[in-house]
């Protein structure tokens, strides 16, 4: 579980590579960001915003953490 942090929705200022995925966060995507504590370990990582809405989904990825690039991308409704 998280001891703190900050969580945002910026807009890429450079290219990025998902958390989640492992995809590149193009510059000028809005994406999701965790700056902050996870179990006494500093964080900062970014996500795809869809990637971020299927781990939250995931109460196991809530409160357990997850695999860093390991984890497929989901696909966008078209």
């Amino acid at each position: 579980m998280s001891d703190f942090g900050r969580s945002s929705h910026p807009r890429a200022m450079k290219n990025y590579r998902c958390a989640w995925c492992g995809q590149s966060i193009p510059a000028g995507e809005v994406h999701y960001q965790f700056v902050g504590m996870w179990e006494s370990e500093f964080q900062n990582w970014r996500m795809h915003e869809e990637c971020h809405d299927a781990a939250d989904a995931d109460i196991d990825i809530t409160m357990d953490g997850f695999a860093p690039f390991e984890n497929e991308r989901p696909t966008l409704p078209v």
